[in-house]
């Protein structure tokens, strides 16, 4: 962007998409290489975005949408006000709402790149959580792989357990947490559902679970049905990022 241009935005209390970025990844706590590495794209692109020599594309703003919190509308805007507000999505802001989200902001938040979930089924938002599905495959408590395309449907007998992963995988920004809980239809049979009870800020995986049958009966696990509810919590602000730790503690 000329210097002339960038002179008169600052005049107007306007900042550019460029030093918004900028402003946002030190709010975050982050660097370049950072968020080089939470997009997936070069430092060299990222360090022309920040200094204006290359606008942000539909591509990268839904990078940015969940590496920020904002939406990738919000990082498409061609000027920013000088004390950035929080993003405003479609005259809602989700963080005015306060607490978990609820099934439209659910929908809305992956539908605008904020929060990431692939594959994302409308069908399994519920009330104030999403359901997540089993994936392809599980470990058995012998160490056996099974792949449940192949077998269509596990036997998971009484007093076993295995170890599954999610159809899904779940991208928050860093200023979100996520709340793991058990499905009522699966504790009604007697299984037990082992899996860590937040998702941290920042979290790209699979969610890693562990089922233990403790009832009389053989539980049939099937590809793609649920087996955990995940909610999904905003932050009033990014957590800051530890500090590296040199030398003995």
């Amino acid at each position: 962007m000329p210097a002339d241009r960038r002179r008169d935005r600052a005049a107007k209390g306007e900042m550019t998409p460029g030093q918004h970025l900028r402003a946002e990844i030190e709010r975050l706590g982050l660097d370049q290489v950072a968020v080089r590495k939470a997009t997936g794209v070069s430092r060299q692109t990222i360090n022309n975005i920040v200094n204006d020599r290359q606008p942000i594309s539909r591509a990268m703003a839904r990078k940015l949408a969940r590496l920020t919190g904002h939406s990738a509308d919000y990082w498409l805007r061609a000027s920013f006000a000088q004390q950035p507000e929080r993003s405003v999505k479609r005259g809602r802001d989700i963080r005015a709402f306060g607490g978990v989200l609820v099934n439209f902001q659910i929908a809305q938040a992956v539908k605008e790149g904020v929060i990431g979930i692939e594959p994302f089924d409308e069908a399994n938002v519920r009330a104030v959580a999403v359901h997540l599905t089993l994936g392809n495959q599980l470990v058995t408590d012998d160490g056996k792989t099974v792949n449940l395309l192949r077998a269509r449907r596990f036997a998971l007998k009484a007093n076993r357990m295995v170890d599954v992963r999610t159809r899904e995988r779940i991208n928050l920004p860093h200023d979100y947490i996520g709340h793991i809980g058990g499905i009522d239809d699966m504790r009604v049979l007697g299984l037990l559902t082992i899996a860590a009870l937040q998702v941290e800020p920042g979290f790209d995986d699979y969610v890693q679970v562990r089922f233990v049958n403790f009832g009389k009966q053989t539980i049939q696990l099937r590809a793609g049905m649920p087996i955990v509810c995940l909610e999904l919590i905003p932050l009033n602000a990014a957590p800051v990022a530890p500090r590296a730790k040199h030398g003995r503690a």
